[in-house]
């Protein structure tokens, strides 16, 4: 990863203890995408922030009785990519004097500030991104989020427990596609299934009918597929549809392509598609029923809870404990050392924070598309309870 200081000023700058802006305001600089094809994450992390503090207020006592005031300066990453994020980074530490770095939806997005996170001993949750390897980029990450191959992983430990005896895998051709795909075939192998044929598409694909075409000459029991979640997931499940494997009785199995801010663009031809990930909207966790009411209490009836939501609103709940335990003006490194093993209750359900790893350790839920109530939902209808990442279990830290 080339460094991202440009000269000389910015590193002895850089060097130097990031105090508040004043001794009672704590900065949060999160920079997420609020325009451009991945809008959607920076608006549902900034809703249910916003929801948070409405809840919990905007100030909160440090160890000393004294109030200090947590304040988000959100930053527009506008889809551009990790040069944006680094720059944007850069100048959150430099000029805002934020305390905490947070957001970030893309995985290159969060790997690229690692050297900033590091440099100005800034600690950085990450909210979305899901590359396996990310919290090993600079110790002062940590991840509130997901790992892909936490979800791979549990979906083939499904499939090869549930009759599915043959596989076909389909997913994107970048990094979190090569976690899932690896992490399901283990798994649905040890267990005793067979992956049958395997394609890489790319990123930003969005015609899949040669893929299917594929798919149904090798008659498969399951299609097992990857997609980044947006334009490209939702014409890959409607292929799946058109093309007519769902009628040919090939199940498909996936991981977080159907979200529920997704679903209302799919007719009843997608009840039945399971998936496994680590939040179902309608789990009946009081926090998450508190979350989703205060959504649409501030926001309107059409605002609702998802990935980024949770992450967010957990994510901002470590920063307030932190800084009750702490103060505001602890060094980055104690604050990363006070969220190791921290226990959260998540609208998702509970979450730990890795001690060895920093990153999150959840339940795993697989869930099955139905009709309720006359709306497409997701339904859990098996468990895996807290989960690690397997990549790393897999690749141990050196000590």
């Amino acid at each position: 990863m080339k460094r991202f200081i440009r000269a000389a000023g910015v590193v002895a700058a850089l060097a130097l203890p990031m105090a508040s802006a004043s001794a009672d305001v704590v900065k949060v600089g999160l920079l997420a995408d609020f325009t451009g094809a991945f809008a959607v994450w920076g608006s549902q992390f900034q809703q249910a922030i916003k929801a948070y503090q409405e809840v919990h207020g905007t100030k909160i006592k440090g160890p000393d009785g004294k109030e200090n005031e947590i304040q988000f300066v959100y930053r527009d990453l506008t889809s551009a990519g990790p040069e944006k994020a680094k720059q944007l980074a850069e100048e959150l530490v430099l000029r805002e004097k934020v305390k905490f770095l947070a957001g970030f939806d893309l995985s290159p997005q969060a790997m690229s500030v690692a050297d900033i996170a590091t440099q100005a001993k800034i600690p950085t949750i990450i909210m979305n991104a899901a590359t396996a390897s990310i919290t090993r980029g600079s110790p002062y990450f940590v991840r509130v989020s997901m790992t892909i191959p936490q979800h791979g992983a549990a979906a083939g430990r499904w499939a090869a427990k549930n009759g599915v005896k043959t596989a076909y895998t389909i997913v994107s051709d970048y990094a979190p596609g090569y976690d899932a795909e690896n992490f399901f075939t283990k798994e649905f192998e040890k267990g005793g299934g067979k992956v049958i044929g395997s394609e890489r598409s790319p990123q930003q694909e969005t015609n899949y009918a040669a893929y299917m075409e594929k798919v149904l000459r090798a008659k498969p029991d399951a299609l097992f597929m990857f997609q980044p979640a947006g334009s490209p997931s939702l014409a890959f499940v409607k292929a799946y549809i058109e093309r007519g494997l769902k009628a040919a009785g090939i199940k498909l199995i996936g991981t977080g392509e159907m979200q529920q801010i997704f679903l209302p663009q799919f007719n009843d031809d997608a009840i039945g598609v399971v998936t496994s990930f680590h939040y179902t909207e309608t789990n009946k966790n009081p926090e998450n029923i508190a979350l989703r009411a205060q959504l649409k209490k501030m926001f309107g009836q059409d605002a609702d809870a998802d990935i980024a939501s949770v992450a967010a609103w957990d994510g901002t709940d470590l920063i307030y404990q932190a800084v009750a335990a702490l103060g505001p003006s602890a060094d980055g490194l104690k604050y990363v050392d006070f969220f190791k093993g921290k226990k959260l209750n998540s609208p998702r359900g509970p979450i730990m924070i890795d001690p060895d790893e920093r990153d999150v350790i959840q339940n795993i839920y697989i869930r099955q598309v139905e009709k309720r109530d006359g709306k497409l939902v997701n339904i859990d209808i098996g468990q895996e309870d807290m989960v690690k990442d397997p990549w790393k279990l897999e690749n141990p830290a050196k000590k």
